[in-house]
């Protein structure tokens, strides 16, 4: 709960600067609203001052009375870009509403373990890496305490979410080392992207950019191994429910019954979602006069496919990991006290 109030006091402290000017590296940042406009400048009102800011060279089409960031410096104010916070906080109220009416209490509750999760990427993995301390151990270490934070807070704290834990966490290991041994076997040197070298040069580079990449890919997999997880644990624990007299084999093959329509849909659920990322490096490949072959062997599409296979093996993984933890967890019980660890849910 206090990472879920400190997430919302950050947010709520970006609403407030967003009021003031704020100083940047050389000048200062701050809202203002198009008083009136022409083709190479506009004339903005900050406060109760009005000035003259030159226009952007990227074709937006900016309109009176619209809200917009500028950017001062050296006695010259420049029009940046379109003001977007309001939007997004209501893009985010509309989702916390959805979520609410639909999800009932296991739908606030997903939201405050979300909450936490992201508070925890936040304030203890992103500082303790820009400390110096190695991304891939941190993140990992993070990833466990916000995938039982977030698994067990919405879910109960019972044999069927241990059985998700427990599969989640194997399938994240099985990632892990593969990574591990494949961006050694191909040589990478960790600069896959201008956020990962801009992110060296910021902190002296002293970052480890192999266990960043790492890092990235098993927290990339995370959010869809955890719902793989709970899912197909609920699958054995409705047999149990079913017939307690199920062995753990009968429960596993009753179980991937289930599983491999699961396995069938995320393999297509996921490439689609990895492709869909990666549209810019597609379209690069479309227009490029370089061999497709030479083109994948570059450190920056073959980093993309590792991670994308890497973590859809991850998923299909954790499908008989997660039912063969489950079974063996859940069998020849009866569990009817199961879902009832949240009243009302």
């Amino acid at each position: 709960m206090r990472l879920f109030i400190a997430l919302l006091l950050s947010l709520s402290l970006a609403w407030a600067q967003s009021t003031h000017p704020q100083t940047g590296s050389a000048g200062i940042y701050a809202i203002a609203r198009i008083v009136a406009l022409d083709q190479e400048r506009a004339t903005v009102r900050i406060g109760n001052q009005v000035v003259q800011a030159e226009m952007p060279t990227d074709g937006i089409d900016f309109r009176i009375g619209q809200l917009v960031v500028v950017y001062q410096a050296d006695g010259k104010t420049y029009l940046t870009e379109p003001y977007r916070l309001h939007y997004l906080w209501a893009l985010l109220g509309l989702f916390v509403l959805v979520t609410i009416a639909l999800g009932r209490g296991k739908g606030l509750r997903g939201l405050l373990g979300t909450a936490a999760s992201m508070g925890v990427l936040a304030y203890v993995v992103v500082p303790q890496i820009a400390a110096g301390s190695n991304p891939l151990l941190v993140t990992f270490l993070g990833a466990f305490g916000i995938l039982a934070l977030s698994i067990y807070f919405v879910h109960g704290i019972n044999r069927k979410t241990s059985a998700a834990l427990i599969g989640t966490t194997m399938a994240a290991l099985v990632a892990l080392v593969l990574a591990t041994l494949l961006t050694e076997w191909m040589q990478f040197t960790g600069l896959t992207s201008e956020e990962a070298f801009l992110a060296r040069f910021q902190l002296g580079g002293n970052l480890d950019l192999i266990s960043l990449y790492l890092a990235g890919v098993v927290v990339g997999a995370l959010g869809a191994l955890n719902d793989v997880t709970v899912t197909q644990a609920a699958v054995v624990q409705a047999l149990v429910q079913a017939n307690p007299r199920y062995s753990v084999r009968e429960l596993y093959s009753r179980g991937m019954a289930v599983g491999f329509d699961h396995i069938g849909s995320l393999v297509n659920t996921l490439v689609l979602a990895y492709a869909a990322g990666s549209l810019p490096l597609l379209l690069l490949i479309g227009q490029s006069d370089v061999p497709l072959a030479i083109l994948f062997n570059n450190e920056t599409f073959a980093a993309e496919i590792v991670t994308m296979l890497v973590g859809s093996l991850a998923l299909v993984l954790a499908v008989p990991l997660t039912t063969l933890v489950a079974a063996w967890l859940l069998r020849g019980r009866k569990l009817d006290y199961i879902e009832r660890r949240w009243p009302g849910a």
